[in-house]
């Protein structure tokens, strides 16, 4: 008798410690999806809106448009035809510049611009060696892109606070990013990051381009 209430005893402390593990590992597990969902689902409204400015939108206007972002992922701007956008990351610190390559999705419609939510994505990276800066090539792995009948342009590449960097300078096109840069490599520490939640600003101008206006260039050392 008192083995099988020793058995009993042992199986309940077993069982809620097991309890005590699994709820909490459920929660955090389903709070990522969720935030996973929240960033999708701001990107297809944030699309949308901007549809909706350049069709509708007066030259001159200003629209507000919230960006959610989750942690090393990226909104990333193609001019049509280009197949890669490319970031010269000018650092503070010597010998510690480095480039960013984008590579299109095949999603992408090349006769259009593209603009693309890198959700996941592969990284390979070089240092800077002998005088040859350092480049973190970035292949998608998750994505969401939507082809875009207009042009966007942006006032500068160097969105957000910034960590021993002086500039982004952007080619083919323009890359928004939270932490990108930052989580793929353990040689990075130049970069701009913003948080989760961000406003952009939008103008229209005569020719029906918009153009993004933004926190640029802060500094964060």
């Amino acid at each position: 008798m008192k083995n099988k209430k020793g058995i009993m005893v042992h199986f309940l402390v077993s069982l809620l410690l097991t309890l005590m593990i699994f709820i909490p590992a459920c929660y955090l597990v389903s709070g990522i999806f969720r935030t996973s969902q929240q960033a999708e689902d701001n990107y297809t409204e944030f699309v949308s809106e901007l549809n909706k400015f350049a069709e509708r939108g007066q030259a001159g206007e200003q629209k507000s448009i919230l960006l959610i972002m989750d942690e090393a992922t990226a909104m990333v701007y193609f001019e049509k035809a280009a197949q890669e956008v490319v970031i010269d990351v000018e650092a503070k610190l010597p010998n510690t510049d480095y480039f960013i390559d984008l590579f299109k999705p095949g999603q992408c419609d090349d006769t259009k611009n593209c603009l693309c939510l890198f959700r996941e994505s592969d990284f390979e990276t070089t240092v800077f060696h002998e005088g040859v800066k350092g480049k973190i090539t970035v292949t998608p792995k998750k994505i969401l892109c939507t082809n875009l009948d207009y042009n966007l342009e942006v006032e500068t590449c160097s969105i957000g606070e910034g960590t021993l960097v002086n500039s982004y300078t952007c080619s083919n096109g323009f890359m928004i990013e939270r932490n990108l840069a930052k989580k793929s490599s353990v040689f990075v520490g130049s970069y701009y990051e913003i948080p989760r939640r961000t406003v952009l600003y939008f103008t229209k101008d005569e020719s029906n381009i918009i153009h993004l206006i933004g926190n640029y260039g802060g500094t964060n050392e």
